[in-house]
């Protein structure tokens, strides 16, 4: 793996305990990740009105109706890494930010 290739992982979050695990999870598989790999990978929570919360990896969209295991989550974050340009992500990121149901969501890097 290209040590200098980055992961996004927006996490389409609501209210609830599902999402909250599904952040927590997420970060403890990126830590893993880069911890094995020195691959970084930024965990971006945004606020969704959606019934499931979703995991969208380098543009790869994942609907979650129960929290995955962190090494579900990182196998998942992995294999998309693997595969898709990180290019499209970018245009997701910029298309959320236009979104005015994300106007409260808050992208840290």
């Amino acid at each position: 793996m290209d040590g200098s290739m980055a992961v996004n992982v927006v996490i389409g979050v609501s209210n609830d305990e599902v999402s909250e695990d599904l952040v927590r999870l997420a970060w403890e598989a990126a830590q893993r990740i880069f911890r094995k790999y020195s691959l970084e990978v930024y965990v971006i929570p945004v606020t969704v009105t959606t019934r499931f919360p979703y995991i969208s990896i380098n543009g790869i969209r994942v609907v979650v109706r129960s929290p995955p295991s962190v090494e579900e989550l990182e196998d998942l974050i992995l294999s998309i890494a693997i595969y898709v340009d990180n290019n499209e992500e970018e245009a997701e990121l910029l298309g959320l930010l236009e979104d005015p149901t994300m106007a409260d969501a808050v992208f840290s890097y």
